[in-house]
């Protein structure tokens, strides 16, 4: 929601402005020499897709599908009315990535004369993202032991999914102009700076299973990564300002950033609880710091084949992994307000 109404109430934050430096400049005065120094503060909308933060998301996506949805497919296809299942989900119709963020910041920009200036500047990106989902299957099996012992019913539940990113990034930008009649600008800058940023993970599962003799079984698990990693950032923009007073200008800024960052390392950590009717538990409890690293994994089933890639920071030193990068890479549009003294 938040997304779809950032660009309308930019747009509609601007064209007001236009129109309050309209009636400012009745007079029709000649325009003084513009001050050197300029305060900015300006608010965004970046429209990001981090593919390897992400991939956690589609892991847990379809690991349900394969192991149990498609194999109850199979079983239905080759045993008919003997087999048959059901499922029925709630929560979300999936755990959900990041795809976009709110970057904001500060900068000083001084003027080297009417067509550049060089600025220095500060700007936090964070984005956060919650969700839950669950699948319940019911399964009714008629094949009278043909087919191998089977949970009547299986639950498959993601009760809270998160994905957290956030970013510190100071710069320092050069600046050009034109004039665009008395009192509106057309420019463009380049800016670039260390990215200092920071991840967090957190994935809770909870598989249930419950046969036709009664007995049960539950299985519960939290896995929780935190990440700190420093790369490079690089923006280009287009921008359009209107000055308002001598002092104060409003601007829209449009252009695409550059993120990046590697070598993500930080905490870990892991709790296991397996319990069923018997009365029986098994608690599992584990912390480490690690690098982030990417895995693919193949599980092969005679139902089908599932691969997916997904990561951590807990692989041992002789586990086949691949670099994992963090990319906050994007088109983005920024507006905000200048106050120069």
């Amino acid at each position: 929601m938040k997304s779809k109404l950032f660009l309308p109430t930019a747009a509609l934050f601007f064209i007001v402005n236009v129109g309050l430096g309209a009636a400012m400049d009745q007079d029709n005065r000649s325009p003084k020499k513009p001050l050197p120094v300029n305060l900015e503060i300006y608010g965004g909308f970046a429209a990001i897709d981090p593919v390897d933060l992400n991939l956690l998301a589609g892991y847990y996506n379809a690991y349900p599908i394969f192991f149990y949805t498609r194999q109850y497919e199979y079983l239905h296809a080759g045993y008919r009315d003997l087999f048959t299942y059901s499922a029925g989900r709630s929560g979300s119709d999936r755990l959900k990535t990041i795809k976009h963020g709110f970057p904001f910041g500060v900068r000083l920009r001084y003027a080297l004369s009417r067509a550049l200036s060089v600025s220095l500047g500060l700007e936090y990106f964070k984005e956060n993202r919650l969700s839950s989902t669950s699948i319940n299957y019911q399964v009714v099996d008629l094949s009278q032991g043909l087919i191998q012992t089977t949970p009547r019913e299986v639950t498959a539940d993601y009760p809270g999914f998160f994905l957290g990113v956030s970013a510190w990034i100071p710069q320092v930008g050069i600046h050009f102009a034109r004039p665009l009649g008395k009192r509106m600008q057309l420019g463009a800058s380049f800016s670039a700076g260390p990215l200092l940023a920071r991840c967090r993970s957190v994935v809770q599962t909870r598989y249930k299973s419950r046969y036709v003799n009664g007995y049960w079984s539950e299985n519960f698990y939290l896995l929780e990564m935190k990440g700190a990693a420093t790369g490079l950032a690089i923006d280009l923009n287009a921008e359009l300002r209107r000055q308002l007073t001598r002092r104060l200008s409003v601007f829209i800024a449009p252009g695409y950033a550059w993120r990046h960052a590697a070598n993500m390392e930080g905490s870990g950590r892991n709790q296991s609880l397996a319990r069923d009717s018997n009365a029986s538990q098994d608690l599992v409890e584990n912390s480490w710091q690690g690098r982030w690293r990417k895995k693919d994994v193949e599980y092969l089933r005679y139902w089908g084949e599932f691969r997916e890639t997904y990561y951590g920071n807990y692989f041992g030193a002789g586990e086949e992994t691949a670099d994992f990068s963090l990319d906050l890479s994007g088109f983005q549009v920024k507006a905000g307000f200048s106050w120069a003294f």
